[in-house]
């Protein structure tokens, strides 16, 4: 089942622009958005990168997750009871970040309680997607300590025709004394239950599969899943003399209880396909992982040294496997198949795996007053992986290797700013995908390496205009002919990424952001035939941009535009078809008004207006994207 679409999951803005805690009703994206590269806060987000795709590559997938700055194992995605904001850093925004790595670091920021007693109530209701009811409050309780916590219920239709229902909650106390001590324990849970997966087709040649009707399921009644998500741990901070310690111990773990999954092979272009259902249980990710940091900032006149030593790590474990699944023959993928009776699956023995990673390094950074800024940093990480099968143990896979980054910035002048960086680092190869003869295979860690350089510019009004180049290298993972997930080679991206953002006029924020791609295959399986010259997935062009205009003559009243634009998509491995070039435009409006003097905003949107109909990539497998939708929420803070 895929769940991380669901907006419980999603992020906020960066937390030096985030609301305070149970403010709910002043969240916006676009005007919290200080550039285009990636915010969200809510459900709703802007940018052209997001915490699951960031030039091409996905942060998440590489380990590259940070919570409040210090590293995290994310296994079960956090939600906004949770999360106060997330900011993808990338060129300029990850320039001075400690140890920073490859294709972007996604930085959650967690909700700090304040000191002021509040309550937000969120109701929202779809024609497409979640209706829910939420509460986050805040409790100032005395002696440097305030409790935050939040609760939802939430029941989603899909926009393939499926039902879940969702439950949450977090509590996140904090207490402080002064500005030298700060220790926030949280813990955030929440359990999915009763929704089906959306089908994955997989076409018989080089062509799409035909349109069929959207927010229909198809697939029997009974193959609804249920998962439990859990993160817990604590930060603390400690100042004194100068050194700020740091540190940060996580849990997180996802637990499947059951899961399905529909899948439509050799479709044909009248929509016939072999459907099945695949099935598996008791499937878990789990993780221990935490970082503690000590950082000593050394004042000298116009410049600012910063030094930083670092220890950090993870202790991760996986149960997968043992699937089984049933053919439910061949017939149009648009035809319900009732009567179906849910078969004892035949589940066998699964597969375990351990990883245990320990990394320790050094940074120095230094930011000199109207001048530019300088960092660099070294880390030697030792990376092992132990993986039991049903059949037996497989070799041990471990790497150790020396990881370095630098990065360096020059203040032209003070509407001109030029930068340049450089990454080295340890990733988690990507999973074998549920359709492969090996589903579920993690391969080796990969090593990979980015460089990136640009410019930004101060122009007229205060907008900001970031232009960059950047170039991203890891080994190559995909299916081949016979449907085996292995490495196929080498993949690069290269590409120019653009972001404008700022008020142009009074009252109207504009956040505009663009990256072209020039992605590229090299290697045996390339020079053999087996795949072509762009990635599956590849896209030349993605677009995405929003406007807000706070209305002068109605008090309390903005409107809002966003729109998303992408250029044809490779399809396959072979690249003989694409995806063709969509674009999707919403638009909707906010009330700021008060009910017996609460603060309350009502919020209304639809969305993909124009009701493209178009295709996601899975693999080689297809996803159909969401149609038109009307939503509406209320926002009150008691």
């Amino acid at each position: 089942m895929t769940f991380a679409r669901f907006p419980l999951f999603a992020g906020a803005a960066f937390a030096a622009a985030a609301p305070a805690f149970a403010q709910r009703s002043t969240e916006n994206a676009v005007t919290s958005a200080t550039d285009a590269f990636g915010t969200s806060v809510g459900n709703e987000r802007v940018g052209i990168y997001n915490p699951f795709m960031a030039r091409g590559f996905s942060p998440v997938q590489a380990g590259n997750v940070r919570l409040d700055g210090l590293y995290f194992d994310l296994q079960a995605n956090p939600g906004d009871r949770m999360i106060a904001g997330t900011n993808v850093r990338v060129g300029i925004s990850a320039q001075s970040y400690p140890f920073s790595a490859p294709t972007g670091i996604a930085d959650y920021a967690i909700r700090r309680a304040g000191d002021d007693a509040v309550a937000s109530l969120i109701a929202n209701a779809n024609t497409i997607g979640p209706r829910s009811v939420t509460i986050d409050a805040q409790v100032p309780v005395g002696g440097g300590l305030s409790i935050a916590g939040g609760a939802g219920l939430i029941v989603e239709r899909t926009h393939f025709g499926a039902d879940q229902n969702i439950v949450g909650a977090a509590l996140i106390p904090r207490w402080r004394r002064g500005d030298a001590i700060e220790i926030i324990p949280f813990v955030n849970w929440y359990r999915i239950w009763g929704g089906e997966a959306q089908p994955i087709y997989f076409t018989s040649g080089a062509f799409l599969p035909p349109e069929i009707e959207r927010g229909r399921y198809f697939g029997p009644d009974w193959a609804r899943g249920d998962l439990t998500g859990l993160n817990a741990g604590m930060l603390g901070t400690v100042r004194t003399d100068g050194w700020t310690f740091r540190a940060g111990l996580f849990r997180s773990d996802l637990d499947l209880g059951r899961s399905f999954t529909e899948i439509a092979l050799d479709t044909s272009p009248d929509g016939t396909a072999d459907r099945f259902i695949a099935a598996e249980r008791d499937r878990t990710n789990a993780s221990w992982s935490g970082e503690v940091r000590a950082s000593r900032a050394i004042a000298e006149g116009p410049r600012l040294h910063n030094v930083h030593f670092t220890v950090r790590g993870r202790d991760q474990s996986r149960r997968y496997g043992g699937g089984s699944s049933l053919a439910l023959g061949r017939r149009p993928i648009d035809e319900p198949v009732p009567g179906v009776a849910e078969p004892d699956f035949a589940l066998g023995p699964q597969t375990r795996d351990e990883v245990r990673q320990l990394s320790y390094g050094a940074g120095y950074d230094m930011r000199w007053r109207d001048v530019g800024e300088l960092a660099f940093s070294v880390q030697r990480t030792d990376y092992r992986k132990e993986v039991e099968t049903p059949t037996g143990a497989l070799p041990v896979s471990a790497n150790r290797t020396w990881l370095l980054n630098a990065t360096a910035s020059v203040h032209a002048a003070d509407w001109l700013t030029f930068y340049a960086g450089y990454a080295r680092g340890l990733e988690e190869s990507p999973v074998a995908p549920q359709v492969a003869v090996n589903r579920d295979e993690a391969p080796p860690a990969i090593i990979t390496r980015q460089m990136d350089a640009g410019a930004r510019l101060i122009l007229p009004r205060g907008m900001r205009l970031v232009a960059g180049l950047f170039d991203v290298a890891k080994p190559y993972f995909a299916l081949d002919t016979a449907r085996v997930f292995r490495n196929l080679g080498e993949v690069r991206h290269r590409g120019v990424e653009l972001s404008l953002a700022g008020q142009p006029l009074p009252g109207l924020t504009a956040i505009v952001g663009a990256v072209f791609l020039d992605g590229t295959l090299t290697g045996d399986a390339r020079d053999q035939g087996l795949i072509g010259r762009r990635p599956i997935g590849w896209f030349g062009r993605y677009v995405n941009g929003a406007l807000d205009y706070r209305v002068p003559f109605v008090e309390g009243l903005s409107l809002d535009l966003a729109y998303e634009s992408t250029s044809d998509r490779a399809a396959d491995r072979l690249n003989r078809f694409v995806i063709p070039a969509r674009y999707v435009v919403a638009l909707g409006a906010r009330y700021r008004f008060s009910i017996d003097e609460a603060p309350a905003t009502l919020r209304v949107q639809a969305a993909n207006l124009m009701g493209s109909y178009g295709w996601n990539n899975v693999g080689e497998g297809f996803h159909y994207n969401v149609p038109r939708r009307f939503s509406a929420s209320l926002a009150v803070d008691l």
